[in-house]
């Protein structure tokens, strides 16, 4: 399946070459699409641009605003707005703006719009979703109507891959109407412009036709969050949606054999992981030869082929192969149960009963049972307990879940920083794990301006977190995309992100 994808991205490269809106001319398109429906898995959190945190959300949100930067299907970061970008020195960034660019409104895109954006994101008395994410800003300076430098407090060479989810927002129209206003009534850059949001429900797009990268194809465009499985895949067999994602292995399989369906499968920038909760006071889950102990447990290999049919890859700890730091020379941490009861004794375990939280709409519920089943064949009694996304979210934020979760982390700027940050840093939205040391390490990887001793560090930070053993490392997660076959030039991203600038109608 991965082959085939490598195939298919190939062709679609090409075809982008010829015919991508990334130039700015129009898209030249066989038909114009007078309707598309995406069926999501989960509703949006947000339409406000600076409250949508997960991957969903900046798929829904990506329609109808741009950020500054923002990264090709294969990862790589490009200006979006920003016509070029580079360093300036240690602190600064320069960007280099598209001109002629409005709102939707008709409302100016400029440097004072990158500024009261960048202002707005970082005023923590508004509480939004991202803000914790900027706090590495320190300013903005206008150079002149089309140029700006934003200025870090400290080195921060991670910048350009972090802005492509800080939106650009419209300046005199939140002035006039307010944030309440605005965050049920968005206007944006991009190539969509807000209708409707229904909750739980839909949320409505149509097409701008003057986008600055040229008019799309399609004229309506529709979110459908369907959250189980089976009713996502009828509404594409039947003709109601014309796309779906997230689909589980078997499924996969069986609508591979079903006409009129393009199926992709394809690898991500999202790491699986079973996190310990160390914020708990337990003597056990604190202890390291019990937490080594479980990665000795848990056969990933045997996970990979078995339950996701090869549709992931073994890591040896939470960086992935284009991650700064990442060590192929790191072996993951190998499937021994003698060694895993050995660590057992050694840590004292004395038949106390664990708990392994999962989101209840997580299709890697068999993973998760699959881990707990390994675990309890070295004399672990651990039950796996499912929770509502939001509810674990929440949980985790707070050091009150499980004693064990299975989380991920992936998204459009995925990267060393940012899960060494969110998900493994202290007092982060994503972690609980505090190591005062580490969030340290991390800090001098990421602001080290020679990139030789930048990887170096970030290598370092990779070596100790194996050996500390904060999480049961799993394996990088593949996607999946099910689409109807009379669509064209559609590329499905590492990110996960879905955008529809491209896509076509065959004839």
């Amino acid at each position: 399946m991965f082959k085939r994808f490598l195939i298919f991205v190939s062709l679609l490269m090409f075809l982008i070459g010829c015919s991508s809106n990334e130039s700015g001319a129009e898209n030249t398109g066989s038909t114009e699409i007078e309707s598309f429906t995406f069926a999501l898995p989960l509703d949006t959190q947000a339409i406000e641009p600076f409250n949508g945190t997960s991957t969903t959300s900046a798929t829904v949100i990506y329609q109808m605003f741009n950020a500054l930067t923002r990264t090709s299907p294969e990862g790589e970061v490009q200006g979006d707005l920003a016509e070029s970008f580079e360093r300036v020195d240690d602190l600064t960034w320069q960007f280099t703006l598209h001109e002629n660019v409005t709102f939707h409104n008709g409302e100016e895109f400029n440097a004072e719009t990158v500024k009261f954006s960048v202002e707005r994101m970082l005023d923590t008395s508004k509480q939004f979703g991202l803000t914790s994410d900027y706090l590495f800003i320190d300013r903005v300076e206008i150079i002149d109507d089309y140029t700006v430098n934003i200025i870090t407090k400290e080195p921060n060479n991670g910048t350009p891959l972090s802005l492509i989810y800080l939106s650009m927002v419209p300046k005199e129209y939140i002035e006039e109407n307010g944030d309440e206003y605005f965050a049920e009534n968005p206007v944006g850059t991009g190539p969509f412009t807000f209708q409707e949001y229904a909750k739980d429900t839909h949320v409505k797009y149509e097409r701008y036709d003057d986008y600055f990268k040229g008019k799309v194809n399609v004229k309506e465009l529709t979110f459908k969050p369907i959250p189980e499985e089976s009713s996502r895949i009828a509404a594409l067999e039947s003709g109601e949606v014309d796309l779906i994602a997230d689909v589980s292995i078997n499924q996969l399989n069986r609508l591979e054999q079903t006409e009129n369906l393009a199926v992709e499968s394809f690898p991500t920038t999202r790491v699986s992981y079973i996190g310990f909760n160390m914020r708990k006071d337990s003597e056990l889950i604190q202890n390291e030869s019990f937490r080594k102990a479980l990665n000795h447990a848990v056969n990933v290999d045997s996970i990979i082929d078995n339950l996701l049919e090869g549709n992931g890859e073994t890591i040896p700890a939470i960086f992935l192969d284009h991650f700064n730091g990442y060590d192929s020379g790191v072996e993951p941490y190998a499937y021994d149960v003698d060694k895993a009861k050995e660590l057992l004794d050694e840590a004292g375990y004395n038949g106390e009963r664990l708990e392994l939280a999962i989101d209840a709409n997580s299709k890697q519920l068999p993973v998760a049972e699959a881990v707990a089943d390994m675990i309890r064949e070295i004399g672990v009694d651990i039950e796996v307990v499912q929770k509502e996304n939001v509810l674990m979210r929440e949980e985790v934020a707070a050091g009150t879940i499980s004693d064990l979760y299975l989380f991920n982390i992936g998204g459009a700027y995925n990267s060393s920083e940012l899960i060494s940050r969110i998900g493994f840093g202290s007092e982060q939205r994503y972690s609980t794990f505090f190591n005062s040391e580490m969030d340290e390490l991390r800090m001098a990887a990421n602001s080290e301006m020679d990139e030789a001793q930048s990887e170096e560090l970030w290598q370092e930070y990779q070596d100790e977190i194996y050996d500390i053993a904060p999480a049961i490392f799993l394996y990088q997660e593949y996607a999946s995309n099910v689409l109807s076959d009379v669509y064209t030039n559609y590329t499905p991203r590492r990110d996960e992100l879905i955008l529809l600038e491209d896509i076509e109608k065959n004839e």
